[in-house]
């Protein structure tokens, strides 16, 4: 559930369930897409959010690597029933837990809406074993796993060491890190500093070489650092109010939670990390507990009412402060991918206005009249709206082919050539599904030579693409340091866009089916005045002839679905006005032409024209919501410059 999905559509759905219901229903759907076979689910949530990090936020924090500085906390899913899907979030590391060794069921939780806070009764307490199943097969070089154990205040320190160690042996191998969680039973045990020492001496004597940090709360004002910190390899630290049996979450507990990492961190003297959890909704917020001197923070609640979106949101706000990257070794251009995928888009530019003149004037190439073996005169005397029909298509189809070159120039000059990665998948993508398409038409025995003549050289521009080097990314993102109104009317906007591409992939495979099956719909037989028997009977090779001209648009359409789908999905954000810019000039010339054409051969049919017009709808109504949101430019400079630790 990508923000746009979820803010627009989702989240209002899910609010008006009961808190847990919508939690069992998000982590059950998260779960079965992470369980996908062969990689179909990570491949899935990569396609929709495209969040994993920049290798720039990565950090070493514990002796450990995090590809960035955002986690995920155990009130989002402790279970780990999804912890396969939540890794592909552009998080750095799950806490997952509470684990003790019996299971407990929780007792449910409540949203409160105006304050952003949720309240927890109890959390639900998982078996090593049942937690070990669950997280088997997490790609831990990318998502670190962080385990909450459940600890036992006993007045024996070594009596509860070892009880830690027992029900941790079982994780050992699936856990990168173990904190410890006195608070979720009794509170911090009353032991004197000696005491404290015999319960860390007992877990590092073990033989687990993995680090152990403390859970502590830290929402309540004027904090005071319990016993025992000292010797932890980590503080978690967290913001949670006991409330009515239970315990709150959120942002009325921020500004204490900050104030005790930066007090930790003075007295610590730096050199003992600190994960912050509580009350993170807004990349302002990360970067503020960042600053205060937290190496790693978590979202749980953010996650609820900000949107899947936000590590990706805080890491691309974090990655704006920090340097561009060193500019590497000059390439010779033609090396560079980017050159060659504009080529193609070029060609596609000066291939669709040649092939618009065409249809415009002469409509049929000396080559179609040699392959049905009559005169393009003759073929008017067929039908005399035959001639404007094959001009409805081709016009369509030169409108279809200016917008595609168009959107491979822009993607390919301010985009793949600044290092955006996504832009060259998208451009690689779309022209695979175009060269796949050429050979649609050729089950009806109609090869033309001009078509296959440009695929053959267009096809070399796009192997070169394929192999060519991408620059480093040179672009700096626009920060959404906090969530506007222009930020929530640019998410509707997308949403509209996607559906827009959504659209455009769906008339696209009509077509290509139309195509290589019945070539005609009845809104096409009614503006001709005759029927396929007729027309099949005039000339043997004119329905082939219409065929190839539907087979090539069908392809175009769904060439072009794939660049504003992907360009929405990964390219659609603050300060990415070009990606705005080409959306609109490009859709308004597809559009013209194919609404134009229409009116310019009388073929009026609202039912056959209403795809067209719901499609430019959709374009000019979500380029009308983003507008505002991708045309502000952001401060850049929001507190110090470098928050990696």
């Amino acid at each position: 559930m990508p923000d746009w999905f979820y803010r627009t559509v989702s989240r209002p759905l899910l609010f008006q369930m009961e808190a847990e219901t919508a939690r069992s229903l998000v982590c059950g759907l998260m779960g079965r897409i992470g369980r996908l076979p062969g990689g179909l689910g990570a491949g899935f949530i990569d396609f929709l959010g495209h969040m994993r990090p920049d290798s720039r936020l990565a950090s070493t924090v514990f002796d450990l690597g995090f590809t960035g500085p955002v986690g995920f906390g155990c009130r989002i899913d402790g279970a780990g029933e999804a912890a396969k899907a939540w890794s592909r979030f552009g998080v750095s590391f799950l806490e997952l837990g509470p684990v003790a060794r019996t299971a407990e069921p929780g007792a449910g939780f409540a949203i409160a809406k105006g304050s952003g806070s949720v309240t927890f009764n109890r959390l639900p307490v998982i078996t090593p074993e049942a937690l070990a199943a669950k997280i088997a097969g997490v790609p831990r070089h990318s998502c670190r796993i962080l385990i909450r154990l459940q600890a036992e205040a006993t007045e024996n320190p070594e009596t509860a060491a070892r009880g830690l160690l027992a029900f941790a042996a079982d994780l050992a191998t699936r856990a990168d890190l173990f904190s410890i969680d006195f608070n979720g039973t009794a509170g911090f045990p009353p032991w004197a500093p000696e005491e404290w020492d015999r319960f860390w001496q007992v877990l590092r004597n073990s033989p687990m070489r993995i680090p152990w940090l403390l859970v502590v709360e830290a929402a309540r004002s004027g904090f005071v650092p319990p016993l025992g910190l000292e010797h932890a390899d980590g503080i978690f630290l967290e913001a949670v109010d006991p409330c009515d049996g239970g315990h709150r979450i959120g942002p009325p507990g921020f500004a204490n939670l900050k104030a005790a990492v930066s007090e930790l961190r003075q007295e610590s003297g730096g050199g003992i990390p600190i994960i912050a959890s509580g009350g993170i909704h807004d990349p302002a917020d990360a970067r503020e507990m960042l600053d205060a001197g937290a190496s790693l923070v978590v979202v749980d609640t953010g996650l609820m009412f900000s949107g899947p979106g936000l590590p990706k949101r805080i890491n691309e706000a974090i990655l704006s402060t920090l340097p561009n990257p060193s500019e590497a070794e000059s390439r010779p251009v033609v090396r560079q991918s980017w050159f060659w995928s504009g080529g193609m888009g070029l060609a596609m530019l000066i291939g669709s206005l040649l092939a618009l003149w065409i249809a415009l004037t002469r409509v049929v190439l000396p080559y179609d009249e040699a392959f049905c073996g009559i005169t393009r005169a003759e073929l008017a005397q067929i039908n005399d709206r035959l001639l404007p029909f094959m001009s409805h298509d081709r016009v369509t189809l030169a409108g279809t082919m200016l917008a595609i070159g168009m959107l491979y120039l822009a993607f390919s000059w301010f985009g793949s050539r600044r290092g955006e990665h996504w832009a060259q998948v998208a451009v690689l993508v779309s022209a695979a599904v175009g060269f796949f398409s050429f050979f649609l038409f050729l089950g009806f025995d109609y090869f033309d030579p001009f078509h296959g003549f440009v695929t053959a050289i267009l096809f070399q521009f796009f192997v070169q693409g394929i192999v060519g080097e991408m620059p480093p990314r040179s672009v700096k993102p626009f920060p959404e340091w906090r969530e506007t109104g222009e930020w929530r009317r640019g998410q509707w906007g997308q949403f509209l866009l996607i559906l827009h591409s959504a659209g455009l992939l769906g008339a696209g495979c009509v077509i290509c089916a139309v195509g290589v099956g019945d070539v005609f719909v009845g809104t096409d037989l009614d503006y001709l005045g005759t029927d396929l028997a007729t027309l099949a009977a005039a000339n043997g090779r004119l329905i082939p002839l219409v065929a190839h001209d539907r087979a090539t648009l069908g392809g175009m359409l769904v060439a072009s679905g794939l660049l504003y789908l992907l360009g929405g999905l990964w390219g659609l954000r603050r300060g990415n006005t070009w990606l705005w810019s080409v959306f609109l000039w490009s859709g308004l010339a597809a559009y013209s032409c194919a609404i134009g054409i229409h009116l310019h051969v009388g073929y009026v049919d609202w039912e056959h024209l209403s795809p067209a017009l719901a499609g430019l709808a959709l374009l000019i109504s979500g380029l009308l919501l983003c507008r505002k949101w991708v045309f502000t430019r952001a401060p850049m400079d929001v507190g110090t410059t470098n928050h990696i630790p």
